[in-house]
């Protein structure tokens, strides 16, 4: 399993799952908004979150959280395995600001939902679950592997 993309897209799935159920717990419990919620609003604006744009939703999340993990071992192949968990939750804080500043002043039409300082929180915390999820996959799925 000596392949980046394989490895990458396997912790990025696993960190993504990670961050699906923070957010499925904090939709349950506290009515949080998801990050498909958020998504669908991009894809959609100003449109109702319908269940067919909800799984559109899952399915972009995780492409992009794959390829997150993809960036991630190449992150790890050019700066080294030194505080691995630092750089993954460093690297998925990192990717939470492009998800929050800068993909919703790149669409045209502001998404609509409105989303509470503590929900806001709630995202960054399920991000860095993500960077720590993928990362210890990185580090104990492939223990094996030589030369990262």
């Amino acid at each position: 399993m000596r392949d980046t993309v394989l490895r990458g897209t396997i912790g990025g799935l696993i960190g993504t799952a990670g961050d699906d159920i923070i957010h499925l717990l904090g939709y349950l419990f506290f009515r949080a908004s998801m990050t498909e919620h958020y998504i669908s609003q991009l894809l959609f604006p100003f449109a109702e979150v319908t269940a067919l744009r909800f799984m559109y939703s899952i399915i972009i999340h995780f492409l992009a959280g794959a390829l997150a993990g993809v960036i991630l071992v190449m992150i790890f192949q050019r700066f080294g395995m030194d505080y691995p968990y630092l750089k993954g939750v460093g690297f998925a804080l990192a990717l939470w600001t492009v998800h929050v500043a800068v993909i919703p002043n790149l669409v045209s039409l502001r998404p609509i939902l409105l989303r509470a300082d503590w929900e806001v929180l709630f995202d960054l915390i399920s991000h860095g679950v993500f960077g720590f999820l993928a990362t210890f996959y990185l580090i104990k799925g492939t223990r094996r592997i030589k030369n990262y």
